[in-house]
């Protein structure tokens, strides 16, 4: 049975159900890059470009982070000054050497990968 969105009347985002919590303010992803370099620019445009093909993905903004879901959130990225902070989830534990860490997160594993500009050409192929 596939649940209905919801969608905050406030803030526009898609929310599982009405009385979700989130952050509730409307922000645009273009003021979370807008003092990041073009490298860092140009790493999440091709993320979000990938993600943005698979179906029924939500993309949307908060203070400090864009957020993707799919029924839940899957993925979270974070720009920081001279890197993208990447969280995913996954329902079994991640084995990959470009990971920062991979932690046991309630009943499913977080994975972190500060994607510091190296490499992104693989790191991105690999998102499937």
């Amino acid at each position: 049975m596939k649940k209905e969105i919801t969608i905050c009347p406030k803030c526009n985002r898609q929310l599982r159900n009405i009385n979700a919590w989130h952050y509730c303010a409307e922000v645009s992803i273009d003021d979370l890059f807008a003092d990041k370099s073009d490298e860092i620019l140009l790493i999440f445009d091709e993320l979000l470009q990938k993600v943005s093909t698979w179906d029924n993905v939500a993309v949307s903004a908060t203070k400090n982070c864009v957020v993707f879901v799919k029924n839940k959130t899957f993925l979270v990225i974070k720009p920081m000054t001279k890197f993208l902070e990447i969280k995913f989830y996954s329902l079994e534990p991640i084995e990959d050497e470009d990971l920062y860490k991979c932690n046991a997160w309630n009943s499913k594993y977080e994975g972190n990968d500060t994607n510091r500009t190296s490499n992104n050409e693989n790191r991105i192929t690999k998102i499937e």
